[in-house]
C-alpha cells in the first residue's frame, strides 16, 4: 500500500472531510477521493460513510486506520531510533497532560529539553477527562502526565507521584488556617468548580448523601488562568492539585488546604503509556526528565508552607 494512500485515509479521518483534508494535504480533493475509492475498490469494502456533513470511517475503515497510524508512529520510532545511533537525538513527542500541568510545570520541561536537544519538537495537549483513554489508545501520543484513573483500561502506569485534591484560597480566608477540610465544611463559603469536575463529582455525591449539603459555584469556567485570578481576587474557594499554583503558594499569595475525603487526600498523578507501545528514544528520555522533575516538585511541596499573610501581619502588628 503506497504511503501516500496512509496519509490521504488518515487525513479524511481526521478532517472529516475529503476537501479539508486536501487543503491540509495541498493536494486536490479529486485526487484524495479517486485515491480512497481505487483503495476501497481493491479492499472490496467501504471504508468512509459519505454524507451531507461529511465523511466517517467505517468499521473496516476504523481497523485501516489503526494500521495507518501505528505504521506512521512505528516509522517516526525507527527514525528516531536511527537517528539516535549517531548521537543526534531527533522527532516530536507527542503528550497529553492536565491543564494545569500544561500552564506552569511541563512549559518548563519542554524548555529544558529543547535546550538539551535542539532537534526535538513537542505536542503538548490538555484533553477532556472522558477522551484521554481513545487519547492513549489511538497511538497518535505517546504518553499522558494525568491523574492515576482506574477506569483507564489498555493503559501502564510508568511512574507515579502523590499529590492532594484541596481548597485553594487567599490566605485572609476564615478557612486558610486549617490543616485540612472537608467539602461539607466548604459548603457555607462561595466556592467555584471547573466545568468539568469528574474527579470531585463521585465524592461529593456520597459525602452529601450523608451530610445533606450542596455546592451552588458563584462561578464555573473551564479555564485554569480564569479560576487563578478569580481565586486572587477572593471570589471563592477552588478545588485544585497545588501543582499549577506553586509559585502563589510558595509567595504566599494563596493558601492550599487538603481536603480529607481518602479519593482526594490520596489522589496521584502519573505517567501513563499505551500498553504495549514501542516507545521512541525522545520519549524515553522525556519521560525520565518528567519524573525527576515531578520528584523534585514532590519535595518543595513537602517543604513547610508559609503561614497565612494574615497571621504574619497579625504577628508583626504585635511585635512578635
Amino acid at each position: 500500500m503506497h504511503a501516500a494512500v496512509l496519509r490521504y485515509v488518515d487525513h479524511v479521518a481526521r478532517h472529516g472531510s475529503i476537501r479539508k483534508a486536501a487543503d491540509a494535504l495541498s493536494v486536490a480533493s479529486s485526487a484524495v477521493n479517486r485515491q480512497i475509492l481505487r483503495l476501497e475498490d481493491e479492499m472490496g469494502v467501504q471504508l468512509f460513510e459519505r454524507g451531507r456533513r461529511g465523511v466517517r470511517p467505517t468499521a473496516a475503515g476504523e481497523l485501516l486506520l489503526r494500521h495507518v497510524r501505528e505504521t506512521q508512529n512505528e516509522f517516526k520510532r525507527t527514525s528516531a531510533e536511527i537517528a539516535s545511533l549517531g548521537g543526534t537525538v531527533s522527532g516530536d513527542v507527542r503528550i497529553i497532560s492536565l491543564e494545569s500541568l500544561l500552564v506552569r510545570f511541563l512549559p518548563e520541561v519542554v524548555q529544558e529539553m529543547s535546550a538539551r536537544h535542539p532537534k526535538l519538537s513537542f505536542t503538548v495537549l490538555s484533553v477532556h477527562p472522558s477522551e484521554i483513554g481513545e487519547a492513549l489508545r489511538s497511538g497518535d501520543n505517546d504518553f499522558g502526565v494525568l491523574f492515576v484513573d482506574n477506569r483507564h483500561r489498555g493503559v501502564d502506569v510508568i511512574a507515579e507521584f502523590p499529590t492532594a485534591v484541596g481548597a485553594l484560597m487567599r490566605p485572609d480566608h476564615p478557612l486558610a488556617a486549617r490543616k485540612s477540610l472537608t467539602l461539607t465544611e466548604c459548603v457555607s463559603h462561595p466556592v467555584m468548580m471547573l466545568q468539568d469536575r469528574w474527579l470531585l463529582d463521585a465524592i461529593m455525591a456520597t459525602e452529601f448523601a450523608d451530610s445533606g449539603a450542596r455546592f451552588v459555584p458563584r462561578i464555573v469556567s473551564n479555564s485554569i488562568e480564569f479560576m487563578r485570578q478569580t481565586i486572587k481576587s477572593g471570589l471563592g474557594i477552588g478545588f485544585f492539585t497545588p501543582i499549577g499554583f506553586i509559585d502563589e503558594i510558595r509567595r504566599g499569595e494563596l493558601v492550599h488546604v487538603p481536603l480529607a475525603e481518602p479519593g482526594l487526600a490520596q489522589s496521584r498523578i502519573g505517567i501513563l503509556v499505551p500498553r504495549y507501545r514501542r516507545l521512541s528514544p525522545p520519549a524515553r528520555l522525556m519521560i525520565n526528565h518528567i519524573s525527576e522533575r515531578l520528584r523534585a516538585f514532590g519535595d518543595l511541596l513537602a517543604a513547610p508552607r508559609r503561614p497565612p499573610e494574615r497571621r504574619r501581619s497579625a504577628a508583626r502588628a504585635n511585635g512578635r
